[in-house]
């Protein structure tokens, strides 16, 4: 009979064939009740207390439904509460796998059944039968919780994962069911932050005894008695665990900061029908995050190609913080695929200072940089060797960073003439002076 893995797609694209992704879930609605602000989920059970989808959205390290959106909560703690399902092309084909994969963060585990207990469950398949169940219980104090799989009813076949989990914490979840030959042997497996490589790697809990399904059709969430209280964002459901629709395999994605910019290089190793690169960037400052990816720039792909390609991008960037980036590769036909997420962290400079501008000698015009290690009122202002001012370039607040200015001679005091200029910033807690040359 047939299998079920909970995907997620890779930091890396693939050339593919028979794949494909039969559900993806990122809960970019309106706030309010999931089965009426949401599109094709229903009801089900139908209860007291309906699933939310709330502001905000969960994140993880090159998965690619990550920071997208909003999310939905679930809350477990009493009995006839509503659960959800959704969807999907039937799956029963002997030899065939299909994956479920969501980020995970549980907000507390008050209601959960103790380690020594049997635990309750919170998502599964559906379809003729109720399969992959997995389960969480309060772990060895109320911070931590386990969380298992169990293939048919949950009080005789859980294999619990081995290690504990935080609370407050966000995991990603994989969990599959694979049809096979024969009566009572299909696999089911979960995976635990799987490592996001184009290869399957071993999961951490696998069962094959118990009843089989005959096929499977939706994916569900419950408010059971004892599952928590959690947030659950990202959901994939695909056929197959590195899914890759759009024939382009990207081989690297990376990103430097180098004065004042960050710097993204990307290589593909073949490329088919590849219209191009949509560059987008997220950014955490101190303890807000900013979960909405904003489009920066475009880059033209290479259409065909069966060599290796080299792309490079540059974002103009002088506040510290960290600084999130991905692809979105889109092909000729509109249709596209995300790349994974990578972050660029932009240091606080330790001191104040002024650099020398560059280049130097210039004409007419040079940039001139200079470090803050906290936000100040920063006035940058040009002179000449008499110490006449010629220009103002700054007179504002500035955020802690690294900043940069350009200045043009032949735009400033009516033009100058060739010599040697002094520029000078001046903030509440520094003052320095550096001098130029213009040469025509």
């Amino acid at each position: 009979m047939k299998k079920v893995v909970v995907f997620f797609l890779l930091f890396f694209f693939s050339n593919a064939v028979g794949q494909t992704l039969l559900l993806e879930e990122n809960f970019d609605y309106s706030l309010g009740t999931l089965t009426v602000v949401g599109t094709n989920w229903a009801e089900d059970p139908i209860g007291s207390l309906d699933i939310q989808v709330v502001s905000g959205s969960l994140s993880f390290s090159n998965y690619s439904s990550s920071g997208i959106g909003n999310k939905t909560v679930i809350h477990g703690g009493a009995s006839g509460r509503s659960g959800v399902i959704h969807s999907f092309t039937a799956q029963s084909a002997n030899g065939s796998t299909v994956y479920f994969s969501f980020l995970l963060k549980v907000d507390s585990t008050n209601n959960m059944d103790t380690n020594i207990s049997g635990g309750d469950y919170f998502a599964n398949f559906n379809g003729t039968q109720i399969k992959n169940r997995i389960m969480v219980r309060q772990g060895s104090g109320s911070a931590k919780y386990s969380i298992g799989l169990a293939k048919t009813t949950s009080s005789t076949s859980t294999i619990w994962y081995s290690n504990e989990l935080d609370v407050n914490t966000t995991y990603l979840i994989v969990t599959s069911y694979h049809f096979l030959t024969g009566n009572s042997n299909d696999e089911v497996r979960l995976w635990v932050n799987p490592v996001l490589t184009e290869t399957e790697p071993t999961s951490d809990v696998s069962i094959t005894s118990g009843a089989d399904a005959d096929a499977l059709y939706q994916i569900q969430f419950r408010q059971n008695p004892k599952s928590g209280d959690m947030q659950v964002d990202g959901i994939r459901v695909a056929t197959s665990w590195s899914q890759a629709p759009l024939p382009v395999e990207l081989y690297f994605f990376k990103g430097f900061y180098l004065n004042g910019k960050i710097i993204l290089n990307w290589r593909t190793e073949t490329e088919l029908n590849n219209y191009g690169f949509e560059v987008q960037r997220s950014v955490i400052r101190g303890q807000k995050s900013e979960v909405r990816w904003e489009k920066i720039g475009f880059v033209n792909g290479n259409g065909n190609s069966n060599s290796k390609k080299e792309y490079s991008f540059e974002d103009k960037i002088s506040t510290a913080g960290k600084y999130f980036y991905r692809l979105k590769q889109i092909d000729f036909d509109g249709n596209f695929k995300y790349s994974g997420v990578i972050e660029v962290n932009i240091p606080v400079p330790a001191d104040f200072s002024l650099n020398q501008n560059y280049p130097n000698p210039f004409n007419p015009a040079t940039t001139i940089s200079f470090n803050l290690p906290k936000q100040q009122y920063v006035t940058l202002e040009v002179f000449n060797i008499l110490g006449q001012k010629i220009v103002t370039l700054l007179n504002e607040i500035r955020p802690a960073g690294t900043h940069t200015v350009n200045f043009d001679a032949s735009s400033a005091g009516g033009g100058l003439n060739s010599g040697f200029y002094v520029y000078k910033l001046t903030t509440e807690n520094f003052v320095q002076v550096k001098k130029m040359t213009l040469i025509k």
